[in-house]
């Protein structure tokens, strides 16, 4: 134990000294890994924020870590397993890849080793049966770059560790396992076991369950390693056929090697016997298991210590083989390949936020906070430049793992486009070229398969705000083609794949109610989730006007201008809800669900049900929905009745016990707003566009933050997202909030007295490689006790509008808040844009 805990003390102490030489500060100190891993249940992941806490570096490709069973839990606990992690899940494997912070079936759990140790026929393990062999963990640690357990059963350690597409797995054999584990008692052989068919189980049904279908193992004949392909199908996508490769070394070469193979069932645990072969290479095709065990003598009394270095590749083993030689040389040791992942973490991602010292004495627990979500923003997309294995003839950046464009165009690709601007035009441009070569963008996507789309066309909404922002003068992006992506959403119905558990199909890409949506203005009840898809093919629409008019397109201009308005044609004036039992009163008017004759459906607007993909709205309430028209909010209110029922109808969302809905899955309680869903992220912001009430905005905003955030396990109040639940965090310690569509923040109020945001401007007269641009965030007499707005300067210039431009602090800037112990009526000024307000025309 000593030993991996000097290794780990070494790395720490050498990432100490590169920064300290720049006078900077290791960032990831403040990182902790694990918030986010668990859910309301103790010890379960279920509901929580699913968040990936082994090995990675910013958007790699490979995501170390463990895998573990979901079916052991206290109390007959239900979990899921979406990162391969869960608290208390028996440990089955460590593989390459994984997703973070996703809802849904689980993807990848795949390229991976179980270490063992002593007589596996004693033990009763079958190679061919992680249930004969998985175990407890304990002595578990997750720190930046750097993932460590140790197995209880057989006291094995692995320590874990990263790049972009490789990582390093270290074993360290106890001389003394924690039980026997031979028939004589005498542990004397170590074994690493590979096995193909492993990835990571399905937390629902069958049918879309993530699937083994083929693949091959060539074994190094000095025992020095291993090569080889598998292919899945399906998971959470649903996605086609795929292929990984990968390339396995040793630290020093196995005594013996075996292989196996047998026929496979998908999805039925094999429980025959099988036998081991010294075979140096086998290859599987459909329905044929494989799989290899390497073992190492050693002397009984003395430890073990193996290291395997691993590559993965979606072109070919030679690939990831050179992966490996590149990233993880021999000549570099585990301690400098951890130091490399945090010099990445601190240098791209965690440096675009800087507390300076005017701040005052740190708050260890907000900093944790804040550096722990700035480091949640990067662990999807995966950047897969020059692995595109689909034969495109492309130069163009190339990003796979979308989870998903619904989840992540409210706040997290706006944070991307000030913090990460270089990195997110790539993402862009393989946004396009997606659709050059599939003919859809994706809104999800993985596996080098598009797959599955909640709603709308939500690339859309990405590419129209990264427009309005500036990037539509960024050389770099095509925009001609970037509109025409646009156009396909918005007119091409896409073709209808099989959905479980949609009915009416049409979950791949692009937009399947496209032909009531056509014909209406609406979408009827033909469609599954035919409320939330059409608000958000209105939105969908707004952002191809966006584009539309921006590139001189007026008659296409015009006919999107009006579609954006067809929120209207789903809005019942005579759909009423009474919540008078708690004095909140009677509220008229909400989104509905028609008829192809016009006529409205009864809808209960504070229960969807599942609120899932065979419902009328997805994760979100009518009530959540009927808030929900970011381009048009003042015409929402007007809808309402006008500004005062408007606003009582926003007071009534905080309160717990309302909700019948999806709210109680997570840590989220029962209001009818639900800080864990993403339709909801824009409602607490919406007092600003009544003049006199952004003092609301940030007592919700705070209570908000306060109530669900934490630095526990299950500290994020649902699945994290890809980085939404992160960036809403981030957005609100800044004290704004970005609008979709629009060159606009809406005003908050910071948590810090002093917070600088490094902008990766596209400023085409700055050399953004040589020089930095922060936007310096000020917050001055900020207390706990006094967090109210008194009033705000923008670049030195008072105003009295409760948001800012994009333009202000594009090339950075300075927001100075003065701050309060009592709301001030500060914001008597302009409103944020509406249509209703006449802010946008044709």
């Amino acid at each position: 134990m000593a030993r991996c805990t000097m290794r780990l003390l070494a790395a720490l102490a050498a990432v100490a000294p590169a920064f300290a030489a720049n006078n900077r500060e290791d960032l990831t100190k403040y990182v902790l890994p694990k918030v986010g891993t668990e859910g309301a249940i103790p010890g379960s992941s279920l509901g929580g924020g699913n968040m990936f806490p082994g090995a990675a570096v910013p958007f790699g490709t490979v995501k170390l870590g463990i895998d573990t069973s979901v079916l052991n839990l206290d109390q007959g606990g239900i979990s899921s397993a979406n990162s391969g992690y869960t608290p208390r899940g028996n440990l089955t494997g460590f593989s390459m890849m994984h997703t973070s912070g996703t809802g849904g079936q689980p993807k990848y759990g795949i390229v991976s080793q179980m270490p063992l140790i002593g007589s596996l026929d004693a033990q009763g393990i079958s190679v061919a049966d992680n249930r004969t062999y998985l175990t407890n963990r304990t002595d578990e640690s997750a720190s930046v770059g750097y993932f460590r357990t140790t197995l209880e059963t057989t006291g094995i350690q692995a320590e874990l560790t990263a790049a972009q597409h490789s990582g390093s797995l270290y074993y360290t054999f106890p001389s003394s396992p924690a039980v026997n584990t031979s028939s004589s008692g005498n542990s004397s052989q170590a074994h690493v076991l590979v096995d193909l068919v492993h990835a990571l189980p399905s937390g629902g049904g069958g049918y879309i369950a993530q699937r083994y279908v083929k693949g091959s193992l060539v074994l190094a004949e000095d025992g020095s390693g291993y090569s080889g392909s598998a292919w899945y199908n399906l998971g959470w996508n649903q996605g086609e056929q795929w292929p990984i490769y990968f390339c396995a070394n040793f630290s020093k070469p196995a005594t013996t090697m075996n292989t196996w193979f047998y026929p496979y069932i998908q999805l039925i645990p094999h429980e025959d016997p099988v036998v081991l072969r010294p075979y140096y290479d086998i290859v599987a095709g459909d329905n044929l298991a494989i799989g290899a065990l390497f073992s190492w003598d050693y002397e009984e009394g003395e430890e073990l210590e193996v290291e395997s270095r691993v590559g993965v590749s979606f072109l070919s083993a030679e690939k990831a083989c050179a992966h490996v030689r590149k990233e993880v040389p021999w000549k570099q040791s585990f301690n400098e390949t951890v130091q490399a992942a945090r010099n990445a973490w601190n240098d791209e991602i965690l440096s675009a936020i800087i507390i300076p010292e005017e701040n005052g004495p740190k708050n260890e627990t907000l900093l944790s906070l804040l550096y722990t979500h700035l480091y949640g923003t990067a662990l999807m997309p995966s950047d897969r430049t020059g692995e595109n294995p689909l034969g495109w003839k492309s130069k163009e950046p190339y990003y796979d793992d979308w989870y998903t464009m619904w989840d992540i165009f409210r706040s997290t690709t706006p944070f991307f486009h000030l913090a990460y601007t270089s990195r997110f035009t790539g993402m862009l441009r393989s946004v396009i070229d997606t659709w050059r070569f599939d003919g859809f963008m994706p809104d999800g996507r993985s596996g080098n398969y598009n797959g599955r789309t909640q709603g709308g066309s939500n690339a859309d909404n990405v590419l129209a705000d990264a427009f309005v922002k500036g990037l539509d003068r960024f050389k770099g992006i095509n925009w001609k083609d970037a509109y025409e992506a646009i156009v396909t959403d918005a007119e091409k119905v896409p073709v209808r794949n099989m959905d479980f558990n949609a009915w009416d199909g049409g979950t791949k890409e692009g937009r399947n109610a496209l032909p009531d949506w056509h014909k209406y203005g609406y979408i009827t009840l033909d469609y599954s989730r035919s409320i939330s898809k059409g608000i958000e093919y209105a939105q969908n629409d707004f952002a191809a006007y966006v584009v539309a008019k921006g590139l001189g397109k007026k008659k296409d201009a015009k006919k999107y201008f009006g579609r954006a308005q067809n929120w209207n044609n789903f809005w019942n004036p005579n759909a009423t809800v009474d919540l008078g039992e708690r004095g909140l009163g009677v509220h008229t008017g909400f989104f509905g669900s028609r008829n192809p004759n016009g006529t409205f459906n009864e809808v209960n607007v504070t229960d969807c049900g599942g609120c899932t993909w065979g419902d009328l709205t997805y994760e979100g309430l009518v009530w959540e929905y009927s808030f929900n028209v970011p381009h048009d909010t003042v015409g929402v209110i007007q809808a309402m009745g006008g500004e005062e029922a408007f606003e009582k109808r926003l007071d009534a969302s905080w309160i717990q016990g309302f909700s019948a809905g999806a709210g109680a899955a997570n840590t989220a309680g029962t209001a009818l707003f639900n800080p864990g869903n993403e339709p909801s992220f824009q409602t607490p912001f919406l007092y600003n566009y009544m003049n006199g009430k952004q003092y609301k905005t940030v007592e919700t905003t705070r209570n908000l933050i306060n109530t669900y955030y934490n630095l526990k396990p299950s500290g994020i109040p649902g699945n994290q997202d890809a980085g939404a639940m992160a960036t809403w965090f981030l957005w609100n310690m800044m004290g704004l909030y970005p609008v979709s569509g629009q060159p606009i923040y809406l005003i908050a109020a910071p948590f810090f007295k002093a917070l600088d945001l490094r902008i990766g401007t596209a400023n085409p007269y700055q050399d953004t490689t040589k020089s930095k641009t922060y936007v310096k965030i000020r917050a001055k007499n900020l207390s706990q006790e006094n967090f109210y707005v008194q009033g705000v300067r923008v670049n030195g210039k008072k105003i009295n509008r409760s948001f800012i431009w994009h333009d202000e602090i594009r090339w950075g800037g300075k927001i100075e808040f003065e701050m309060g112990a009592q709301p001030k009526k500060w914001d008597t000024g302009e409103l944020p844009p509406s249509i209703a307000m006449g802010s946008f025309s044709a």
